[in-house]
């Protein structure tokens, strides 16, 4: 179903890197568990991708996806920094899945480099045009989602649960 998944923990630039990889030729949803079950999920026709700061709690799921996965390893504690400057809590819970996560693993800092940035694109996106154009004007933007977006909807994390899929851990 998928066509490449980007995992991160919160506040590792995965909002940003949706917009970056959804184009005129593929669409990538930013935390698409929050709101919605994989089968609602629709491209469009183009390829599909999810740029996602909580699908690695889902190992099982994410192990059954045939599709390029990136992860975006950002310092924690920088993390946990820019989250409590908005007033929200530690990524101290997720680690231990994240760094259990499967996936070619690249650093934060590779995303703002466009050699780096052209690697990552081309192991989502195979084929598909680098575009350094639209890369260089996001650069010098902030991607940021609303407080509303990043609300999970508790019929939606219910049923991630009933069909045992996410894997809560202490």
């Amino acid at each position: 179903m998928l066509d490449f998944i980007v995992l991160g923990l919160p506040r590792s630039a995965t909002t940003w890197l949706a917009n970056w990889l959804t184009t005129d030729r593929s669409l990538c949803l930013h935390d698409p568990f929050a709101k919605t079950l994989p089968e609602q999920w629709d491209a469009g026709g183009k390829r599909l991708g999810i740029s996602c700061t909580g699908a690695y709690l889902m190992p099982d799921w994410l192990d059954a996806q045939a599709c390029p996965v990136a992860i975006i390893e950002r310092n924690p504690e920088d993390c946990d920094a820019s989250l409590a400057a908005l007033g929200q809590k530690t990524t101290w819970p997720l680690r231990r899945a994240f760094n259990r996560a499967r996936g070619m693993r690249w650093r934060f800092d590779d995303i703002w480099n466009e050699h780096k940035a052209r690697q990552l694109w081309a192991f989502l996106l195979p084929g598909l045009p680098f575009d350094a154009a639209r890369y260089r004007l996001l650069l010098d933007m902030r991607v940021t989602p609303t407080a509303e977006a990043s609300q999970p909807c508790p019929s939606v994390t219910h049923e991630l649960l009933k069909r045992g899929w996410l894997a809560m851990e202490g």
